[in-house]
Protein backbone atom coordinates (compact mmCIF):
# COMPACT_ATOMS: atom_id res chain seq x y z
CA UNK A 1 0.00 0.00 0.00
CA UNK A 2 0.94 3.74 -0.74
CA UNK A 3 -0.28 5.09 1.74
CA UNK A 4 0.83 5.12 5.84
CA UNK A 5 0.61 2.65 7.80
CA UNK A 6 -1.44 4.20 11.43
CA UNK A 7 0.64 1.96 13.48
CA UNK A 8 3.38 3.81 11.99
CA UNK A 9 4.71 6.48 14.85
CA UNK A 10 5.06 9.69 14.15
CA UNK A 11 8.74 10.43 14.07
CA UNK A 12 10.26 13.03 12.13
CA UNK A 13 11.32 10.71 9.32
CA UNK A 14 7.78 9.20 8.97
CA UNK A 15 6.23 12.64 8.68
CA UNK A 16 8.62 13.66 5.66
CA UNK A 17 7.59 10.62 3.90
CA UNK A 18 3.81 11.54 4.66
CA UNK A 19 4.63 14.42 3.14
CA UNK A 20 6.41 13.40 0.24
CA UNK A 21 4.02 10.94 -0.94
CA UNK A 22 0.52 12.40 -0.07
CA UNK A 23 1.48 16.31 -0.66
CA UNK A 24 -0.16 17.58 -4.29
CA UNK A 25 2.54 18.38 -6.92
CA UNK A 26 3.32 21.06 -8.23
CA UNK A 27 2.22 20.49 -11.72
CA UNK A 28 -1.55 19.23 -10.26
CA UNK A 29 -1.82 22.66 -8.40
CA UNK A 30 -0.91 24.42 -11.39
CA UNK A 31 -3.55 21.73 -13.75
CA UNK A 32 -6.60 22.38 -11.24
CA UNK A 33 -5.33 26.22 -11.50
CA UNK A 34 -5.99 26.10 -15.34
CA UNK A 35 -8.96 23.90 -15.27
CA UNK A 36 -10.63 26.58 -12.66
CA UNK A 37 -9.77 29.27 -14.67
CA UNK A 38 -10.58 27.64 -17.93
CA UNK A 39 -13.94 26.94 -16.23
CA UNK A 40 -14.19 30.49 -14.86
CA UNK A 41 -13.74 31.56 -18.75
CA UNK A 42 -16.38 29.32 -20.13
CA UNK A 43 -18.85 30.69 -17.85
CA UNK A 44 -17.97 34.43 -18.58
CA UNK A 45 -18.39 33.54 -22.18
CA UNK A 46 -21.55 31.96 -21.39
CA UNK A 47 -22.81 34.91 -19.09
CA UNK A 48 -21.72 37.12 -21.86
CA UNK A 49 -23.47 35.02 -24.49
CA UNK A 50 -26.85 35.17 -22.81
CA UNK A 51 -26.47 39.03 -21.88
CA UNK A 52 -26.09 40.04 -25.05
CA UNK A 53 -29.05 37.82 -26.14
CA UNK A 54 -30.87 39.72 -23.69
CA UNK A 55 -30.05 42.94 -25.21
CA UNK A 56 -30.61 42.02 -28.63
CA UNK A 57 -33.76 40.95 -27.45
CA UNK A 58 -34.72 43.73 -25.89
CA UNK A 59 -33.39 45.90 -28.49
CA UNK A 60 -36.00 43.94 -30.89
CA UNK A 61 -38.87 45.33 -28.55
CA UNK A 62 -37.62 48.70 -28.41
CA UNK A 63 -37.50 48.52 -32.28
CA UNK A 64 -40.87 47.44 -32.44
CA UNK A 65 -42.20 49.69 -30.72
CA UNK A 66 -41.15 52.73 -32.34
CA UNK A 67 -42.31 51.06 -35.59
CA UNK A 68 -45.51 50.52 -33.79
CA UNK A 69 -45.51 54.16 -32.72
CA UNK A 70 -45.11 55.14 -36.20
CA UNK A 71 -47.56 53.36 -37.75
CA UNK A 72 -50.16 55.26 -35.26
CA UNK A 73 -48.72 57.99 -36.05
CA UNK A 74 -48.63 57.82 -39.93
CA UNK A 75 -52.67 56.64 -39.11
CA UNK A 76 -53.97 59.24 -37.03
CA UNK A 77 -52.19 61.73 -40.11
CA UNK A 78 -54.74 59.84 -42.54
CA UNK A 79 -57.55 60.44 -40.36
CA UNK A 80 -57.29 63.43 -39.22
CA UNK A 81 -56.88 64.34 -43.35
CA UNK A 82 -59.98 62.34 -44.23
CA UNK A 83 -61.76 64.55 -41.97
CA UNK A 84 -60.29 67.55 -42.92
CA UNK A 85 -61.52 66.93 -46.35
CA UNK A 86 -65.14 65.73 -45.51
CA UNK A 87 -65.18 68.98 -43.77
CA UNK A 88 -64.08 71.14 -46.64
CA UNK A 89 -66.76 68.92 -48.84
CA UNK A 90 -69.40 69.54 -45.83
CA UNK A 91 -68.35 73.19 -45.76
CA UNK A 92 -68.94 73.66 -50.11
CA UNK A 93 -72.41 71.96 -49.85
CA UNK A 94 -74.06 74.22 -47.19
CA UNK A 95 -72.26 77.41 -48.44
CA UNK A 96 -71.14 79.24 -51.84
CA UNK A 97 -70.00 83.02 -52.39
CA UNK A 98 -71.52 85.34 -53.97
CA UNK A 99 -68.96 87.41 -56.31
CA UNK A 100 -70.27 91.02 -57.15
CA UNK A 101 -68.78 92.77 -59.64
CA UNK A 102 -69.32 96.53 -60.09
CA UNK A 103 -68.11 98.54 -63.02
CA UNK A 104 -68.32 102.30 -62.23
CA UNK A 105 -66.82 103.85 -65.06
CA UNK A 106 -65.43 104.15 -68.37
CA UNK A 107 -62.66 106.88 -68.28
CA UNK A 108 -60.41 108.57 -71.33
CA UNK A 109 -60.93 106.01 -74.24
CA UNK A 110 -58.30 106.86 -76.87
CA UNK A 111 -58.85 104.36 -79.44
CA UNK A 112 -61.31 105.27 -82.25
CA UNK A 113 -63.39 102.73 -84.01
CA UNK A 114 -63.89 101.67 -87.63
CA UNK A 115 -63.56 104.11 -90.27
CA UNK A 116 -62.83 106.80 -87.59
CA UNK A 117 -65.94 107.37 -86.22
CA UNK A 118 -66.92 108.33 -82.53
CA UNK A 119 -66.80 105.38 -80.18
CA UNK A 120 -70.25 103.53 -78.80
CA UNK A 121 -68.17 101.69 -75.56
CA UNK A 122 -69.52 99.24 -73.61
CA UNK A 123 -67.90 96.62 -71.18
CA UNK A 124 -67.86 92.81 -70.81
CA UNK A 125 -67.28 91.05 -68.15
CA UNK A 126 -65.27 87.86 -68.02
CA UNK A 127 -64.42 85.37 -64.68
CA UNK A 128 -61.87 82.80 -65.70
CA UNK A 129 -63.27 82.84 -69.07
CA UNK A 130 -67.03 82.24 -68.18
CA UNK A 131 -68.79 85.63 -69.62
CA UNK A 132 -71.11 87.35 -66.32
CA UNK A 133 -72.27 89.68 -68.92
CA UNK A 134 -72.05 93.22 -70.56
CA UNK A 135 -72.91 97.11 -69.71
CA UNK A 136 -75.19 99.24 -71.68
CA UNK A 137 -73.27 101.37 -74.87
CA UNK A 138 -73.06 104.80 -73.93
CA UNK A 139 -73.42 106.76 -77.44
CA UNK A 140 -70.40 108.36 -78.65
CA UNK A 141 -68.86 108.58 -75.58
CA UNK A 142 -64.95 108.37 -74.45
CA UNK A 143 -65.72 108.71 -70.58
CA UNK A 144 -68.52 107.51 -68.70
CA UNK A 145 -70.07 106.63 -65.53
CA UNK A 146 -71.96 103.03 -65.86
CA UNK A 147 -72.63 101.72 -62.28
CA UNK A 148 -73.43 98.70 -63.43
CA UNK A 149 -72.99 95.27 -61.64
CA UNK A 150 -72.88 91.59 -62.28
CA UNK A 151 -73.06 88.62 -59.99
CA UNK A 152 -71.57 84.98 -60.04
CA UNK A 153 -71.74 82.11 -57.41
CA UNK A 154 -68.91 80.34 -56.87
CA UNK A 155 -68.12 77.53 -54.49
CA UNK A 156 -64.46 77.77 -54.70
CA UNK A 157 -62.27 80.24 -53.10
CA UNK A 158 -63.06 83.73 -55.13
CA UNK A 159 -59.39 84.46 -55.20
CA UNK A 160 -58.73 81.85 -57.62
CA UNK A 161 -60.88 84.10 -59.67
CA UNK A 162 -59.15 86.20 -62.72
CA UNK A 163 -61.40 89.07 -64.12
CA UNK A 164 -61.10 89.96 -67.73
CA UNK A 165 -62.74 92.81 -69.19
CA UNK A 166 -63.30 93.22 -72.94
CA UNK A 167 -63.96 96.99 -74.09
CA UNK A 168 -66.16 96.91 -77.35
CA UNK A 169 -67.67 99.34 -79.44
CA UNK A 170 -71.28 98.78 -80.48
CA UNK A 171 -71.74 98.24 -84.38
CA UNK A 172 -74.99 98.61 -85.54
CA UNK A 173 -74.32 96.93 -89.35
CA UNK A 174 -71.12 94.70 -88.19
CA UNK A 175 -70.00 92.83 -85.45
CA UNK A 176 -68.90 94.92 -82.59
CA UNK A 177 -65.59 95.80 -82.11
CA UNK A 178 -62.91 95.00 -79.79
CA UNK A 179 -61.32 98.58 -79.01
CA UNK A 180 -58.77 97.24 -75.84
CA UNK A 181 -58.64 94.54 -72.88
CA UNK A 182 -57.48 94.31 -69.07
CA UNK A 183 -57.20 92.19 -66.31
CA UNK A 184 -58.34 92.29 -62.37
CA UNK A 185 -56.43 88.92 -60.54
CA UNK A 186 -58.39 88.91 -57.29
CA UNK A 187 -55.79 86.86 -55.63
CA UNK A 188 -52.73 89.24 -56.31
CA UNK A 189 -55.07 92.36 -54.85
CA UNK A 190 -55.00 93.63 -51.62
CA UNK A 191 -58.06 95.91 -52.18
CA UNK A 192 -61.10 95.63 -54.19
CA UNK A 193 -62.56 99.15 -53.88
CA UNK A 194 -62.87 101.11 -56.72
CA UNK A 195 -60.04 99.92 -58.55
CA UNK A 196 -58.35 101.20 -61.87
CA UNK A 197 -57.91 98.46 -64.42
CA UNK A 198 -55.85 99.91 -67.57
CA UNK A 199 -57.08 98.80 -71.19
CA UNK A 200 -54.45 98.11 -73.68
CA UNK A 201 -54.53 97.07 -77.00
CA UNK A 202 -51.25 95.87 -78.83
CA UNK A 203 -49.39 96.58 -75.95
CA UNK A 204 -50.64 100.31 -75.77
CA UNK A 205 -52.49 102.04 -73.30
CA UNK A 206 -56.21 103.15 -74.57
CA UNK A 207 -58.12 103.72 -71.59
CA UNK A 208 -59.56 102.55 -68.52
CA UNK A 209 -62.22 101.79 -66.55
CA UNK A 210 -63.27 101.84 -62.69
CA UNK A 211 -64.62 98.70 -60.67
CA UNK A 212 -65.37 97.36 -57.24
CA UNK A 213 -65.41 94.22 -56.38
CA UNK A 214 -66.99 92.30 -52.90
CA UNK A 215 -68.08 88.85 -51.41
CA UNK A 216 -70.41 87.64 -49.31
CA UNK A 217 -71.10 84.06 -48.53
CA UNK A 218 -74.60 82.44 -48.12
CA UNK A 219 -76.14 79.43 -46.78
CA UNK A 220 -77.12 77.25 -49.49
CA UNK A 221 -81.01 76.60 -49.71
Amino acid sequence: SSGINAEWPLRPGNLFLYFCFCRPSPNSIIEDAEFTANAEDMGNSQDSGVAAEVQLEEEKEVLKEVVEEKEESVAKEEVKEDEESDSELCEDKKFETVLRVVIHAINNITREGDLASDVDPFVEIRANQVLLGATKPKQDKTSASIEEAFYIKTQSDPRNIKLKFHLMDQDHMTEHDLLGHGYFDLGEEDSTVEQTVHLKWKGKEIGEIIISVDFQKETKN
